[in-house]
């Protein structure tokens, strides 16, 4: 029988969901294909038939959690106002998404399972790749808020590293590098703390800000 292409989404979506906590609780060892099955509400033979092997799985369920934590940094990126009236709530924002996977079950649990895991696994997606995506895409919007006159920097690709690291420092190891889920009152105060440090080296006072928009031209009155 066949499978219709409506419902089969929703049947893997379940199984590497239940896939990702299985593994996360138990590890890739201890982890059971019946449990999966179990709390993915299939068959355990639909898991085979649509994973082929344990291996497959894991890796299917892992890299799916770090593409929707890296769509969502990008998506918060992607979304900075480039004309701001509060430069330091728009830093904080990205700051939180950057971190985001510590304060998320998904992300936590995939997290956790890079630390365990992940060098056995070189077919994961590398957590660089998203790191790198994260600082092009900061780095872009750093730029042209320095040529507005909103930050004073000459280096985007550094300051967005440098961002990038002052907001995630503490984190890992708060949340026991992704063993506990951290709630929004733990990473307010570092994510605060990082954007007041990076503002304090590239940060351009409101009063010397200049306007976003130009003025229109005045004519000097005539002499005759």
């Amino acid at each position: 029988m066949t499978v219709s292409s409506r419902t089969q989404p929703d049947k893997a979506e379940r199984i590497l969901i239940a896939a990702l906590e299985v593994f996360a609780q138990q590890g890739f060892d201890n982890g059971k294909i019946e449990e999966i099955a179990h709390r993915a509400g299939v068959a355990k033979p639909t898991i085979y038939n649509r994973f082929g092997d344990k291996r497959t799985l894991f890796t299917e369920a892992v890299n799916r959690g770090i593409r929707r934590s890296g769509a969502r940094v990008l998506a918060a990126i992607d979304s900075f106002d480039l004309e701001p009236s509060n430069l330091r709530a728009e830093l904080e924002h990205v700051g939180r998404q950057l971190v985001g996977c510590f304060a998320h079950e998904e992300g936590s649990k995939v997290m956790r399972l890079q630390m365990t895991e992940g060098h056995r696994f070189p077919e994961l997606v590398d957590g660089s790749t998203n790191h790198s995506r994260n600082v092009d895409a900061l780095a872009g919007k750093l730029a042209q808020l320095a040529t507005t006159g909103y930050l004073r920097l000459s280096n985007p690709q550094r300051a967005a590293r440098q961002l990038i690291a002052l907001v995630t420092s503490d984190a890992p190891v708060l949340s026991g590098f992704g063993r506990r889920v951290l709630s929004d009152e733990e990473l307010d105060d570092p994510v605060k703390d990082a954007v007041d440090t990076f503002l304090a080296a590239f940060g351009v006072p409101a009063e010397a800000q200049r306007p976003t928009t130009s003025l229109p031209a005045t004519t000097a009155p005539s002499s005759a």
